[in-house]
């Protein structure tokens, strides 16, 4: 596993990153602001030691939003591998914008046919300044959770939020 991202009221927030803190022993990261189509949305990761043991993500979700998917996010060795098992198994995958890897495509350098696969699984990516990249999907959300699947390479040590706002304007699209 990854780690686990939880959604929390927003009178409790504060409350629970003190009680992971304190209780657990976690310690608490930068938080993060996201643009969300409800409006703001603020995140805030927590990790045991250096990050590499637990990982626990509270997502402070807008009022007027209500109640957000939370997740679980497992670890796998090769992504598009895992995309096409978990595809050909039946699982609905999150769809992703067109334009999307058409973004990526401009910012960043792929090899020939890499950002195809991508495209073609619906498969998110982001790269850090130390040169550590993250590649993720999602599952389509079933009741309020859905799954996601994350490969980090190079020393990657963040959550992907650079595609945070894809992933939460794609699930208020499948929510209709």
């Amino acid at each position: 596993m990854d780690h686990i991202a939880l959604t929390q009221p927003w009178h409790q927030f504060d409350e629970a990153v003190l009680f992971h803190r304190s209780v657990l022993g976690l310690l608490p990261h930068e938080t993060v602001d996201v643009a969300d189509p409800y409006g703001l949305l603020r995140s805030r990761a927590l990790t045991s030691g250096a990050g590499d043991g637990l990982r626990l993500v509270l997502n402070l979700a807008p009022v007027e939003q209500g109640t957000r998917a939370q997740h679980i996010a497992f670890t796998t060795g090769d992504i598009t591998d895992t995309a096409r098992r978990i595809r050909a198994a039946g699982a609905e995958l999150l769809p992703v914008p067109a334009n999307y890897h058409d973004d990526l495509d401009a910012r960043f350098d792929f090899s020939p046919g890499e950002l195809d696969t991508y495209r073609s699984l619906g498969i998110l990516y982001d790269r850090d300044e130390q040169g550590g990249e993250f590649r993720h999907f999602y599952t389509a959300t079933v009741g309020h959770i859905c799954f996601e699947i994350v490969q980090r390479t190079g020393g990657y040590r963040g959550y992907g939020a650079a595609n945070a706002t894809i992933r939460l304007t794609a699930q208020r699209h499948q929510r209709g």
